[in-house]
């Protein structure tokens, strides 16, 4: 489900009322994003509030967007990865990376029922760069399109489909690998 062109223009000439339709739309969206980068709720929450007040504030600057979701993510994605490195740098806790980590496994196997695949698909995504666990979540739990999840990290469709293509191509690997140990 993508955000109705019609809210977007009522938000982009300061209508509150879809504002608010808008902002409990992507609250839920951006918090369930931002849980894959970082158990820090409260940064998470804060990042979020940043997100939709920067957006009504220039949302006569931002003007008529051809994917008003796709700003979204991306402004909030790098305003999170931004507080967290303060946060981590502030705790001493910041690592070579700063790119974030995911338990991605547990969004793509959400509905499988099948506890012995659940637990061979985990840990093979494990075995994922988080790059590539940041693109399975954006490409098949949120259902982006290559085009989205490009712009969503700032690389090119065809990089997506690339990354995709091979995290897609590891995990086969992997669960094929832990397959033949158990036989």
């Amino acid at each position: 489900m993508a955000i109705d062109s019609n809210i977007w223009a009522k938000v982009s000439r300061g209508n509150k009322e879809a504002y608010g339709e808008l902002y409990r739309y992507m609250y839920k969206r951006l918090y369930n994003y931002g849980a894959k980068f970082t158990e820090e709720y409260v940064i998470l929450e804060d990042v979020i509030q940043e997100t939709l007040l920067l957006v009504w504030n220039d949302r006569s600057v931002i003007g008529t967007l051809t994917y008003a979701e796709t700003y979204f993510y991306s402004v909030f994605r790098n305003i999170l990865l931004q507080r967290l490195k303060e946060h981590y740098i502030q705790t001493r806790k910041i690592t070579e990376t700063t790119e974030p980590e995911f338990n991605v496994e547990q969004v793509i196997i959400k509905n499988e029922h099948d506890l012995e695949l659940k637990k061979r698909l985990e840990d093979s995504v494990k075995g994922l760069t988080s790059r590539q666990r940041e693109v399975i979540y954006l490409r098949f739990y949120e259902g982006f399109s290559y085009e989205k999840v490009g712009s969503v990290l700032g690389i090119t469709t065809k990089a997506t489909y690339k990354i995709v293509a091979r995290a897609l191509e590891r995990l086969k690997e992997i669960m094929l690998i832990s397959l033949i140990i158990l036989l």
